[in-house]
């Protein structure tokens, strides 16, 4: 249909507009009352043309009686439960015998005309145009009823004297002229302000009911409008208007309060469905303003479809129960006309095409089409080129099913450099596989092909990089103990001044050895921090690995985080299948980096092939950022000449402590008593813990070394008391107060002091106690401190020294929030 702009003086003259009501919309009595109280207010200020569609599902309910009639199959039930529906409607309204007679004799055609389908096995096109157009017209007759019932003077127009159309009864194209000139003739006739239709029907020249296409009703409202020269189309929806995306998958879609007629084209045709996509091309063409707004809330602007542009990003769709169909071989390089035969059989076989995609080499071809199709699409194609299979020019004609499309939309898209490199680092950030990826010359839409299963999600994460106020980062909290406590208060306190900085965190759950803690489901539900330590309690024993892992999908998480605060080499070991499950991991546990350095390794790769983020700051130095700053120092292209440093908050304490006079059996106790210890101080005093962060130094200097070739002097014999937990614990360290208290008075006298030191010289890695000069840059470090001092090729021969506390639930959270942060990607501003 040519869509011209033509001047009608008498129709110009009239202050008319068009609105579209139904489906979602027109369900129940309230429904109908609410929708006779809209029309009334529009009314008032102009002559309005209102379009219906049918009530919601029935037109799914005479396609379904038409299948059961079409296989020979009793139909009746469903028919049944149609007259039910529209029989008890149109008593509640209290009608007359008028339109109940009307609904009858609709009710008998439609019987009629699905027994014949029934006997016959078989349906004509004008058949099926009137089973399935019957919803509309049973739908005007309840509205009409609601009118009167309310006092409404409104005139009834039948599908016979609104537009006219010819083509195929089932998808007709409305014929703007003829279409024009009967409404011309219909409006003068009548003087009332309302004026109802029954949308998605036609008439043909003969007098023939003809159907303009599924959800045709919207079609029917833009054509009205054009060939009326309208002053505004408005559709009435269940929703407030256009959202940056579906807000059943995206809680944070925000309402668009305008959008272009071909940026809402981009996105029905991708499958948003707020208007079908066939009626935007009347009202372009007539620059028509269409307004999508709530029937419940009419007292909202909704979206303002027009001719006008922001150049923004608008919103997300997609489009799902897609296929893609591959064309592949060496024949296809350089032939001409090979896309033309596939468009031409394809057409041919009445399939259409959504999306083509062709590879640079040339050597293959994807088309996105219906899923219900491509059985027909690779049949009709195997036939085509059965001769090019046959020389083996053409390897593979397939369909790869459960597919959706996936658009971001936009007249913005042109002007913004890198959109597409934002839009597949989101993607597969949340760690979703892209199948193709397209987009138009007019580089107002990008399509990617996604599994269907996976669509929801990269929504989510589109959503997030383009339209998202406020970024989420979600926390698996695994270990609630002196750690992990101070964490959950650290995030408590400061969340507020993270929403400055348009950041939350959102604790979706906590565990600790027994119990699993877990938010409600919902997109934007999380753990309520106040009182958390009662909630876990109550929380159901026992859990596995696999229940952390699904949180993920169970809460649809784009990019969360598993934060471990244990000491658990258990939980360690699960790293690796954390990551690949598309988890960032931050560790405050040591054990992960001191296992074989295969694991070390597969950590990191992992790392990189999920883009995910495995972070573990406080490993070595509690909140120091010495780990961070060895990682740049590397790759600037240094390297490490010597290492010395004090690595234990806990021993660091306790060798003060024997500086000032303290027993050794005292100072255990005391630092035990504040603490800086485990429970079994032995894991400290064995110097194991210093020795982990000491082959995590030399593994991140590009050291290849396992935990048995770092040489350790324990501060205590290995054969020493079994269990230094118990209350005797001081009683037992007694045992070495004399030679603690020797070793201090020896280094004193020859002006040193005992520390409990690491060093990294010549390759070699050590760990134990050393007396040191007054004068070296680890003579001062006590009281819980941690030191590391650097000689490298650029800090030489001075060193670079990190002094701070190494110890302490305070600041080793504190070094945990950091790298939470970090995980965060921050996207730019559309």
């Amino acid at each position: 249909m040519g869509y011209i702009r033509q001047a009608i003086t008498v129709l110009r003259m009239i202050k008319l507009s068009v609105h579209k009501i139904g489906g979602s919309t027109l369900r129940n009595l309230d429904d109908l009352l609410q929708c006779a109280q809209v029309m009334a207010a529009q009314a008032a200020e102009e002559r309005c043309l209102f379009v219906f569609s049918a009530l919601y599902g029935v037109t799914d309910q005479l396609q379904a009686a038409l299948d059961l009639a079409s296989a020979g199959n009793d139909y009746q039930p469903v028919l049944a439960a149609i007259k039910k529906q529209h029989d008890e409607l149109l008593a509640a309204i209290s009608d007359t015998e008028d339109t109940a007679k009307l609904l009858t004799e609709l009710y008998a055609d439609l019987e009629r005309l699905l027994e014949g389908v029934r006997l016959t096995v078989d349906a004509a096109h004008t058949t099926i145009s009137r089973i399935i157009a019957a919803g509309e017209l049973m739908a005007v007759l309840l509205v009409a009823a609601m009118l009167e019932k309310q006092g409404m003077n409104h005139s009834r127009l039948e599908f016979n004297q609104s537009l006219v159309a010819q083509g195929d009864p089932l998808d007709a194209v409305v014929e703007e002229e003829a279409s024009r000139v009967q409404l011309q003739a219909v409006l003068a006739d009548t003087a009332e302000r309302i004026i109802i239709i029954p949308g998605f029907v036609a008439v043909s020249p003969a007098g023939k009911l003809l159907t303009l296409g599924r959800n045709g009703s919207d079609y029917s409202a833009a054509c009205l409008a054009l060939v009326c020269a309208a002053r505004r189309c408005v559709i009435w929806k269940a929703v407030d208007g256009v959202y940056t995306a579906d807000p059943a998958l995206v809680s944070a879609a925000e309402l668009l309060p305008k959008i272009s007629y071909r940026e809402l084209l981009e996105l029905s045709y991708f499958g948003a469905k707020v208007i079908n996509g066939r009626a935007v091309g009347p009202l372009m063409a007539a620059q028509i303003p269409c307004e999508i707004r709530s029937l419940y809330r009419p007292e909202q602007s909704g979206t303002l479809v027009s001719d006008a542009t922001d150049q923004s990003i608008k919103g997300i769709s997609y489009l799902d129960k897609i296929a893609l169909i591959t064309i592949a071989g060496p024949g296809l390089r350089g032939k001409v006309g090979t896309a033309q035969r596939v468009f031409q059989v394809l057409a041919a076989a009445g399939i259409s095409i959504i999306q083509i995609v062709q590879s640079s080499s040339e050597f293959s071809i994807n088309l996105a089409l219906r899923e219900d199709q491509a059985e027909a699409a690779v049949a009709a194609l195997e036939t085509e080129f059965h001769f090019e299979q046959l020389h083996q020019q053409i390897s593979q004609i397939s369909s790869l099913p459960g597919q959706a499309v996936v658009s971001l939309v936009g007249d913005g898209l042109k002007q913004r450099r890198g959109v597409a490199a934002r839009l597949l680092t989101a993607v597969a950030t949340a760690g979703i596989n892209v199948v193709a990826i397209a987009q138009g010359s007019s580089e107002r839409a990008i399509a990617l092909v996604v599994a269907t299963e996976e669509a929801p999600l990269a929504i989510k994460a589109c959503h997030d990089e383009f339209f998202a106020d406020l970024h989420y980062l979600d926390v698996i909290l695994l270990g609630c103990g002196l750690v992990g406590s101070e964490l959950l208060r650290q995030i408590e306190r400061q969340n507020e001044a993270l929403a400055e900085q348009k950041m939350h965190i959102r604790v979706r759950a906590i565990a600790n050895s027994q119990q699993l803690l877990l938010s409600d489901a919902g997109q934007q539900r999380e753990i309520d921090l106040s009182g958390w330590q009662s909630k876990i309690k109550s929380a159901s024993a026992g859990y596995n690995w696999q229940d952390i892992i699904s949180c993920k999908s169970n809460f649809g998480l784009i990019n969360p985080t598993i934060v471990d605060c244990t000491a658990s080499p258990e939980v360690a070991r699960q790293y690796v299948s954390f990551l690949d499950a598309g988890y960032n991991v931050v560790a405050a546990n040591k054990h992960a980096n001191t296992f074989s350095q295969e694991y070390y390794l597969k950590l990191r790769q992992t790392e990189r092939q999920r883009l995910r983020k495995f972070l573990y700051e406080t490993n070595v130095g509690a909140g120091l950022p010495f780990l961070d700053t060895v990682q740049a120092l590397m790759r600037s292209g240094d390297f490490l000449d010597q290492f010395h440093g004090i690595l234990s908050g806990s021993l660091s304490l306790i060798f003060g402590l024997l500086e000032d006079g303290i027993s050794f059996s005292a100072a255990v106790a005391l630092a035990r008593t504040k603490g800086f210890t485990e429970p079994d101080p032995r894991e400290d005093l064995s110097g194991m813990d210093v020795a982990r962060k000491l082959l995590i130094i030399a593994r991140e200097t590009g050291m290849q070394l396992e935990l048995e070739d770092v040489e350790v002097e324990a501060v205590i014999p290995v054969d020493f008391k079994a269990d230094l937990s118990g209350k005797d614990m001081e009683q037992q360290l007694q045992q070495l107060d004399a030679e603690f208290a020797n070793r201090v008075k020896i280094a004193a006298v020859r002006g040193q002091v005992l520390r409990y030191r690491a060093h990294i010289i010549d390759g070699r890695c050590q760990v134990g106690i050393a007396a040191v000069d007054k004068s070296d840059p680890l003579a001062p470090i006590r009281d819980g401190e941690n030191a590391l001092a650097m000689y490298t090729n650029y800090y030489s021969p001075m060193p670079m020294v990190l002094r701070g506390y190494g110890a302490g639930a305070t600041v080793t959270a504190a070094g945990v929030f950091g790298d939470i942060l970090r995980t965060l990607r921050q996207p730019e501003v559309v």
